[in-house]
C-alpha cells in the first residue's frame, strides 16, 4: 500500500512558543511542518529541499519576511510555492504592494487563532475550495 505524501510546510518564525503552536497544530491536521528560526535558515532550508508552502513572520532577525521573499522567487527549487505571511505590523506592511511583488498568497494578523493557521493553509493548499 503506497501512502500519501504529506504536504510539507516551512514555519519562519522567530517566536519558540509561536512556531511550536503552529508545528503542532500543522501536524496535527496532516502537514509536515518544519521551522527556521530566522529568515536565514529559511533561506538555507528552501534551498535545500522542497516544500509546499512558506509560513513566514515578517520581522524576523537575520533577514526579514519580505526579503525572505524576494529571495524565494529567485530559487528554482521552491520559486512557485505560495507564501503566507504572518504580522503584528499589518498597518506597516505595503501588503498589496507585497501581494504583487513577490506574489503573498494570504496574511495572517497576530494574535491569531491556531485554527485559523491550519484553515489558510489548507486553503491555499487546497486544489478546490473547502466547504464552510
Amino acid at each position: 500500500m503506497i501512502s500519501e505524501m504529506k504536504q510539507r510546510v516551512l514555519i519562519a518564525e522567530d517566536s519558540r512558543v509561536m512556531a511550536k503552536v503552529m508545528q503542532l497544530n500543522l501536524a496535527r491536521a496532516g502537514f509536515e511542518a518544519e521551522v527556521a528560526e530566522n529568515g536565514l535558515l529559511a533561506w538555507e532550508r528552501l534551498c535545500e529541499e522542497p516544500f509546499d508552502l512558506l509560513l513566514t513572520d515578517f520581522q524576523m532577525p537575520e533577514m526579514e519576511g519580505d526579503e525572505l521573499c524576494r529571495l524565494l522567487r529567485q530559487c528554482a527549487l521552491n520559486a512557485d510555492i505560495p507564501v503566507i505571511l504572518v504580522s503584528a505590523k499589518g498597518f506597516e506592511i505595503d501588503i498589496p504592494g507585497l501581494k504583487r511583488e513577490v506574489g503573498i498568497a494570504d496574511v495572517i494578523y497576530k494574535p491569531f487563532s491556531p485554527r485559523q493557521i491550519v484553515e489558510t493553509v489548507k486553503r491555499t493548499l487546497s486544489p478546490t475550495p473547502l466547504p464552510s
